[in-house]
């Protein structure tokens, strides 16, 4: 299972280092059209910095819909959710 810890990639670093480790970690497996499984367990925020290291980057690379299809979400919360659609429906 290609699972990824968020809070891991966030110990002692900062959001945009974080950003940038699921990016490294998330394109070999977008690239073999598997699915990421993005844990989101004791993350208190998603924010844009952390995204535009990671999603805005894999989508730069994959485009927005092979992004969004390979990207399944755990233990997320509502406003997280919320604020990932909302980068996601704004990125150009």
């Amino acid at each position: 299972m290609n699972k990824i810890l968020v809070k891991d990639l966030l110990k002692g670093g900062s959001y945009p280092d974080g950003g940038a480790e699921l990016y490294n970690l998330a394109y070999p497996i977008i690239s073999n059209n598997q699915i990421v499984n993005i844990d989101l367990t004791d993350v208190d925020s998603v924010p844009t910095l952390f995204m535009n290291m990671s999603f805005g980057k894999l989508i730069s690379d994959f485009g927005k819909i092979k992004v969004m299809k390979s990207l399944k979400f755990f233990n997320i919360t509502k406003s997280q959710l919320e604020r990932i659609k909302k980068y996601f429906s704004n990125f150009k």
